[in-house]
C-alpha cells in the first residue's frame, strides 16, 4: 500500500514542479520594446553593430550607481550572447550604434506586499532606451523597453528585481532582433 508521501510525489509533486517552472519565466520573460518617435531615415538596428552600453537616471529615479552598473552588465552579456556576431570590434563591417539607457522608473517593490496579494508591492523596470551613431553620437532611433512583475504568493514573494531585470535585459536585445 502506498503511503502519503509516495503518493504526493507520484502525483501532486510532478504538477507543483511543472507550475514553479512556467511561473519561473515570468520574471524573466521579454519585455517588449516599443518605438519612440520616428527613426532615422532608413534605420534598421538589425543591421547595425552593437557598440558600449551606459546607463543613467532620471532625476526623481532613485537608483544606485551599483544597480546602474548591474544592469548596464546583464545588457551587454545579453547582447553578446544573443548576437555574438554584431558586438562592434576592430574591422567590423557593420556601422555601429551606442546604447544609452535612460531609466525613467525603478521600483524594488516589496516581497511582502507581493506575497500577500498579487498586485500589491510591484517590481517596475522602465527606460527610454537611446541607439546613438557611434561616429557622431546622433539619434537613430528610441524605444521605451518596460518590465512591471506583480505576481503574488510564494512566487511573488521569492522574485527579486535582480529576477526582473533579466526580462528587461531580453527586451532591450529585442531592439536588435531582425522583424
Amino acid at each position: 500500500m502506498a503511503t502519503r508521501s509516495t503518493m504526493f510525489s507520484r502525483g501532486l509533486r510532478p504538477i507543483v514542479m511543472a507550475a514553479g517552472l512556467a511561473l519561473a519565466g515570468c520574471a524573466g520573460s521579454v519585455a517588449t520594446p516599443t518605438l519612440v518617435g520616428a527613426p532615422a531615415s532608413g534605420f534598421d538596428p538589425s543591421r547595425v553593430a552593437i557598440g558600449s552600453v551606459s546607463a543613467e537616471a532620471r532625476p526623481g529615479v532613485a537608483m544606485t550607481a551599483e544597480e546602474l552598473t548591474r544592469i548596464t552588465r546583464r545588457v551587454e552579456a545579453e547582447l553578446r550572447t544573443a548576437y555574438p556576431d554584431k558586438v562592434a570590434g576592430p574591422g567590423s563591417q557593420l556601422p555601429a550604434s551606442n546604447i544609452n539607457m535612460v531609466f525613467t522608473e525603478y521600483d524594488q517593490g516589496n516581497a511582502f506586499a507581493r506575497a500577500m496579494l498579487a498586485g500589491l508591492g510591484q517590481i517596475r523596470i522602465a527606460a527610454n532606451v537611446t541607439l546613438l551613431d557611434m561616429r557622431d553620437q546622433k539619434a537613430l532611433g528610441t524605444y521605451e523597453v518596460s518590465k512591471v512583475f506583480s505576481f503574488g504568493g510564494i512566487y511573488g514573494a521569492a522574485t527579486s528585481v535582480e529576477d526582473v531585470e533579466e526580462g528587461f535585459s531580453h527586451g532591450v536585445a529585442a531592439i536588435f532582433k531582425k522583424t
